[in-house]
């Protein structure tokens, strides 16, 4: 009389087919969720930049404010020139601003995934391609309205 149940060989096999699939799908999960936190900092980087683009319109300067991405400066730029100012990456690691002295030259960026100021944007000037998790360690930065330094996104 045989019992109803699985063999020892038949529960291996499934539980090798199990693993096979997740070494192959979790590495392409881990980058698209990278890939995703990285299209929406170049998203908020590029309505941040929108915003100062009116702001400079508006008054000819830049906002002189170093802080004007902090929390209880903003009362004056939003909800006038955004509604809502995106204050953090998709990292969650601040946005940077820097401004000329009354001049219209601003930049606004994001240290990328590892939050190293610099390391990277000095490394990998412009734009750039990222294809491996290591990459969303750069710089995302827009200047005058632009970006100068960050990944090249397809559509």
């Amino acid at each position: 009389m045989r019992k109803n149940g699985f063999t020892l060989i038949e529960l291996l096999i499934v539980v090798a087919i199990i693993g096979i699939v997740a070494a192959i799908a979790i590495p392409n999960l881990l980058v698209a969720l990278q890939k995703g936190k990285q299209k929406a900092t170049v998203g908020d980087l590029k309505t941040v930049g929108t915003a100062i683009e009116s702001y400079i319109t508006d008054w000819g300067v830049s906002p002189q404010s170093e802080d004007f991405l902090g929390a209880n400066s903003t009362s004056w730029f939003q909800p006038f020139y955004i509604k809502v100012v995106p204050k953090t990456d998709g990292w969650g690691h601040r946005f940077n601003y820097l401004f000329g002295a009354n001049t219209d030259a601003y930049s606004v960026y994001s240290n990328g995934r590892g939050n190293d100021a610099g390391a990277a944007l000095d490394a990998s000037p412009g734009l750039y391609m990222c294809t491996t998790l290591t990459d969303f360690f750069y710089d995302i930065c827009f200047t005058n309205g632009m970006f100068s330094v960050g990944p090249l996104l397809k559509r």
